[in-house]
């Protein structure tokens, strides 16, 4: 689990250091090491949704200084314990740190890249405090850690993992630390080197896979993985990429993890950190880097195959090799239709974007026609699976048109074909994943069936086949007609240049309004790269954001530096910046 705090406090706060001033006061922190000592008492800023009693802050005794951890735990819980109960802890609390120092840090920092250190303190030792938490979670990370309390007021300028108390002699123990200290590296990796926020959903992805790089998931049996597996069989049809924070999610993230690694690599993960790009564009990255002439969506669409078919001679790419998963496969909801003269069932449904979804038609006797429907904008995807009666199943995709649209015929279903599984997902987002369910896209379909041995009167077979061609034809008509009708609006369709109307929040290093900051980098932007040369959209008002409101006030320092006597940029966006600003956007 991993808290990413924006940076910055309440807007009354952030005023006082928006300016030249606080920025001189960050420079001349003192950056010294510094060691902690058993028996040291600190008091620790903590985020209350998790704490169990609710607190902001906490009073905390150093309760093991190791080769690598100090090990902090809550007065309130540490106090309580008898002698015996403290000597049980410490060496619970050896064998984390022992364990961290030899494995933990060295592999997934060989793999993935360092995560920050500790910082201008704590002689590069990691901090973990250990206090009483809600039930269910394992532990967080809080991002403002990284960074000064002049930047964050909440920061306890430390590397920190927080840690429940009910899991630090968990069997788990050791699957818990590693995937927090993986958030650690991806904060690192990709926010205070690449100056990029991960999309949660990526950040989990690698997290939760570290306890099966560390080894921790062999014996299968009791494993985190095995957990999480049992997790999403219970849950399947959450996103992969909309993130709810509930166990199927990260079900989800394992088994996706381990089918990625399984047929492209565990180079995957690590080549998408150490990008510049952030979710489905840095596994797109990530695969042409090596060699893979496949994106993010195509290997969606193969593992969700792979989860209702799990068989390598459908293909190569519908299965699991991780031995503990030959067997795994997921329930389709079922759909059945009864044997009569003539069925007709229609279906309909609603699914955040990339969200697998089983659906699986059988009984029924004859000619079978599925009508596939879902807006275009949203760009399903139908992979399908039929299955003869001997139980053999081949692998197939419905031709979507461009407005959203498909049919599937099969002939003698019922009898020659048992069963017919659609797997539809919306494909048509790639980025601006967040925490919650996201957009709701329906879908639906139509499944209608003619017994095969009944035809219309005085119709010979010949005209029978001769109405199928024509019917063919005008279909694919059809269809290309939608996407004639698609690519003319696209052209004559406007996407607006800005995220935004009009900046109207003033803005500095520091500042927490995202979608402010994004729509000023995206002005920015706009002016080309004598302005802003690298032209990131990151959210952060970084230094590269500030020297680019710089070179902007001081072109147009007419405008805005000398009515208010300034010779040079500030970096500072106040209501001289802003207006300029908001006249070039119109």
């Amino acid at each position: 689990m991993r808290r990413n705090e924006m940076i910055g406090g309440r807007k009354a706060k952030k005023v006082l250091w928006c300016g030249l001033a606080a920025v001189a006061m960050i420079a001349l922190l003192p950056f010294f090491a510094r060691a902690d000592n058993y028996g040291d008492q600190a008091a620790f800023n903590i985020d209350k949704q998790y704490d169990s009693a609710g607190r902001s802050q906490l009073s905390a005794s150093l309760v093991w200084a190791g080769a690598k951890i100090y090990f902090y735990a809550d007065n309130a819980w540490w106090n309580n314990l008898d002698s015996s109960e403290r000597q049980r802890y410490g060496t619970v609390l050896s064998g984390l740190d022992a364990e961290f120092s030899r494995h933990i840090q060295p592999k997934l920092t060989e793999l993935f890249g360092a995560s920050a250190g500790s910082g201008p303190s704590r002689n590069g030792k990691l901090t973990i405090l250990i206090h009483q938490m809600i039930k269910g979670t394992g532990g967080y990370i809080n991002t403002a850690d990284g960074y000064s309390k002049y930047q964050s007021p909440g920061s306890n300028e430390r590397e920190m993992v927080y840690f429940n108390v009910s899991f630090v002699d968990a069997p788990l123990a050791k699957t818990y630390l590693a995937h927090e200290y993986t958030h650690l590296i991806t904060f690192n990796q990709k926010e205070r080197l690449r100056h990029v926020i991960e999309e949660v959903w990526l950040n989990e992805v690698r997290a939760e896979y570290s306890s099966t790089i560390l080894g921790y998931d062999a014996p299968f049996g009791g494993s985190n993985f095995q957990q999480r597996v049992r997790s999403f069989l219970n849950d399947s049809g959450k996103s992969l990429t909309e993130w709810e924070n509930v166990p199927a999610n990260y079900g989800a993230a394992h088994l996706w993890a381990q089918y990625v690694v399984d047929h492209y690599g565990v180079a995957i993960l690590a080549d998408s950190m150490k990008s510049d790009q952030t979710g489905i564009a840095s596994i797109d990255y990530a695969l042409r880097k090596n060699g893979f002439d496949v994106d993010f969506t195509q290997v969606f669409r193969d593992w969700i195959v792979a989860l209702a078919a799990n068989d390598c001679s459908i293909g190569p790419k519908y299965c699991y090799k991780y031995p503990d998963l030959r067997e795994f496969a997921v329930s389709p909801r079922i759909n059945y239709l009864p044997v009569s003269d003539q069925v007709s069932l229609s279906v309909t449904y609603n699914t955040p974007y990339f969200a697998a979804n089983w659906q699986k038609i059988t009984g029924g006797s004859g000619s079978l026609r599925l009508d596939f429907a879902a807006a275009g904008e949203h760009k399903f995807i139908v992979p399908y699976l039929t299955c003869d009666s001997a139980g053999k199943c081949s692998a197939g995709e419905l031709e979507t048109a461009a407005d959203g649209n498909a049919m599937l015929k099969i002939e003698d279903f019922g009898r020659r074909y048992s069963s017919l599984v659609l797997m539809p997902f919306g494909s048509g987002k790639n980025f601006g994943f967040g925490s919650g369910t996201g957009t709701m896209l329906p879908y639906s379909f139509k499944i209608s069936i003619v017994p095969t041995e009944v035809a219309p009167a005085g119709e010979t077979e010949n005209e029978k086949l001769q109405i199928e061609a024509l019917q063919k034809q005008v279909d694919a008509l059809k269809a290309e007609i939608a996407r004639v009708i698609a690519i003319l609006a696209a052209r004559v369709s406007v996407a607006p240049k800005f995220s935004c109307g009009a900046i109207t929040a003033d803005l500095c290093s520091g500042a927490a309004n995202r979608a402010q900051i994004v729509c000023l980098q995206e002005f920015l932007r706009s002016q080309g790269s004598l302005i802003y040369p690298g032209g990131l959209l990151s959210g952060n008002f970084d230094a590269a954001t500030r020297a680019a409101v710089i070179r902007f006030q001081e072109k147009h320092a007419a405008e805005i530096l000398w009515p208010l006597g300034l010779k040079s940029g500030t970096g500072y966006v106040g209501a001289a910046t802003r207006a300029k600003i908001n006249q070039l956007m119109k």
